[in-house]
C-alpha cells in the first residue's frame, strides 16, 4: 500500500511563522503537547520548513535503525558545526564511519572499567576541597569535576589552564547558536553582526584551549593509551595522519560530550534526590551496605542496583540530550505517511520518557523503584533511549554510566545537598538540557 500523500495531523500555526512561536516559548512543552494531542506521528511547521515528530517506539526505531542509512543529521544539529566542526556528532558517511572505528577501542567495556580507579581518585581529590556548609551551584561543581575526568581519561592530561574561560565560552557559543534554531531568517556567518562577532570570539577561546590540549599530546610523541594518542597515531591507507582541523574537531567533540552530559545527569540527580528524601535514604543505605564508606571500584558497580535505578530514572525525567533529529535524504515512508526528501523527523526523549503507556499513570513522578522489577526488559527498546540508538548511538554511553555511578556513590556517602529555599529550578533546552538558573545548594555532611 503506498504511503499517504497527506501530512500527518498537527497544530495549526500562523501564516508566516507556522508553529515557531509556540516552540520558542516552551520548547519541550510544545513537543509534549503535539504528541499528546496529535498522536504518534505528527507534523508542524517552522516558517516554510515542514517537520515531523515521531513518538512511538516503532517509528523511532525505524528512523534510527531500519532506515538509518537514508537519514542524516538535521538542520538544527548542523547549526552547532561552528563549535563541533566535523567531529563524531556532526560528520556523516564514510568519514564518520572511519572516525567512529578509530575511536571505538577506547570505549570497549574492558577499557571503560579500567578508567574507574581514575574516576574515583579524581573525585576523592575534588571532594577534599569541600566542607560542611559550603554554598555551591551543583551543576557548575560537577561540570568542573567531569571536565577534569575527561581531560585525564581521554587526553592523558592532569589539567589545562583557562578552565573557567573555556566553560564560559562554551555556554556563550551554545546559547547564541541555540537562539538561531528558532529563527526563519538567519544572517550568514560571515556577516559581522554583533552576535556573529560574539560567536567567533567564543569559538576562538575554545580553539585556544583545544589547541593546547593537542599540542601537549604531540609533545608526548603520540605515546600513551588515551584517545588523543590514538587519534595522533592514526593513519589513512595512504599513510597520511589526521589534519590539525580533524584533530581539533574530534577533541572538541569528545571534551564536550565527555563531560557535559554526565555533569548534567549528576546535577539533576542531586536536585531530584534533594526533593525525595526517602529515595535518597534508600540510596545511602545501599552504599552503606555494599561500600561501607569506601569509594566504589569497578567490581562494585554490579552490586548497586538502586544506584543504577536512580540514574536511569534521572535520565528518564531529565535526559541530558532531549531531542534527536534526522533529515531524509530520499522520499521515505513512516507510519503510513510519506516523508519527503529534506524533511526533518524529530524524536524527543522528553516526550517518550514520560509516556504513560510505558511508564504507568505517574510518568512525571521520580520513582526509581519502577526500574527494579524488570521494566527495562518489558518496555519497547525505543521507549527509553537516553543515549540515542542505532549506528549512531552515543559512543561513550558505557563510560558515562560508569562515571555517573562512581561519582554519585563517592560524593553521596559524604555529602547531601540542601536546595536553597529561594532557588528557581527550570530547564533551558539548548543542545543539552541545562538548569536555566543553576541548582544552588548547601553542602551537608552525611551522618
Amino acid at each position: 500500500m503506498p504511503p499517504n500523500p497527506a501530512l500527518p495531523p498537527g497544530p495549526k500555526g500562523t501564516f508566516l511563522l507556522g508553529n515557531l512561536r509556540q516552540f520558542t516559548d516552551r520548547r519541550i512543552g510544545f513537543f509534549q503537547d503535539v504528541a499528546r494531542e496529535y498522536g504518534d506521528l505528527a507534523s508542524f511547521r517552522f516558517g516554510p520548513r515542514r517537520l515531523y515528530l515521531a513518538s512511538h517506539p516503532d517509528l523511532i526505531e525505524q528512523v534510527l535503525v531500519t532506515d538509518a542509512r537514508h537519514y542524516i543529521k538535521h538542520f538544527g544539529a548542523r547549526m552547532y558545526s561552528p563549535v563541533l566542526g566535523n567531529g563524531l556528532v556532526t560528520s556523516e558517511g564514510d568519514f564518520w564511519l572511519r572516525q567512529r572505528r578509530l575511536s571505538q577501542p577506547a570505549f570497549l567495556k574492558s577499557r571503560v572499567l579500567s578508567y574507574a580507579p581514575v574516576v574515583a581518585d579524581l573525585t576523592d581529590r575534588f571532594l577534599a576541597g569541600w566542607k560542611d556548609g559550603d554554598h555551591i551551584d551543583v551543576h557548575t561543581a560537577f561540570s568542573h569535576l567531569t571536565s577534569v575526568i575527561a581531560l585525564k581519561t581521554f587526553f592523558g592530561l592532569d589539567d589545562v589552564g583557562d578552565r573557567e574561560a573555556f566553560v564560559a565560552a562554551l555556554r556563550e557559543a551554545f546559547t547564541l547558536l541555540s537562539s538561531r534554531f528558532a529563527r526563519i531568517v538567519r544572517p550568514p556567518d560571515w556577516l559581522p553582526t554583533r552576535e556573529n562577532r560574539r560567536v567567533k570570539a567564543a569559538i576562538a577561546q575554545l580553539d585556544k584551549v583545544v589547541a593546547h590540549i593537542i599540542a601537549l599530546g604531540k609533545q608526548r610523541g603520540g605515546t600513551g593509551d588515551d584517545l588523543l594518542a590514538r587519534l595522533l597515531a592514526a593513519r589513512d591507507a595512504d599513510g597520511s595522519a589526521m589534519t590539525d582541523r580533524q584533530l581539533r574537531d574530534e577533541a572538541m567533540t569528545l571534551y564536550l560530550a565527555g563531560h557535559e552530559t554526565t555533569a548534567l545527569t549528576l546535577a539533576w540527580s542531586w536536585y531530584l534526590l534533594s526533593q525525595h528524601p526517602a529515595a535518597e535514604e534508600k540510596l545511602a543505605a545501599e552504599w552503606r551496605t555494599v561500600l561501607g564508606g569506601r569509594t566504589p571500584t569497578a567490581d562494585d558497580l554490579g552490586r548497586l542496583p538502586y544506584t543504577d535505578a536512580v540514574l536511569a530514572e534521572v535520565m528518564r525525567l531529565y535526559p541530558p540530550v532531549y531531542l534527536i533529529g534526522r533529515e531524509a535524504t530520499k522520499d521515505l515512508e513512516l507510519g503510513g505517511y510519506r516523508v519527503r526528501r529534506g524533511t526533518t523527523v524529530f524524536m524527543c526523549q522528553a516526550v517518550s520518557h514520560r509516556d504513560p503507556r510505558y511508564f504507568g499513570p505517574d510518568p512525571d513522578v521520580f520513582r526509581p523503584e519502577r526500574w527494579l522489577d524488570g521494566l527495562a526488559g518489558r518496555i519497547p527498546k525505543y521507549a527509553y533511549y537516553p543515549f540515542g540508538g542505532g549506528p549512531r548511538v552515543c559512543i561513550g554511553n558505557g563510560f558515562a554510566a560508569m562515571e555517573a555511578a562512581v561519582v554519585l556513590a563517592a560524593v553521596g556517602q559524604r555529602y547531601r545537598f540542601t536546595l536553597d529555599p529561594d532557588a528557581v529550578i527550570d530547564v533551558e533546552p539548548q543542545i543539552t538540557l541545562l538548569p536555566k538558573h543553576g541548582i544552588p545548594a548547601t553542602l551537608r555532611c552525611r551522618v
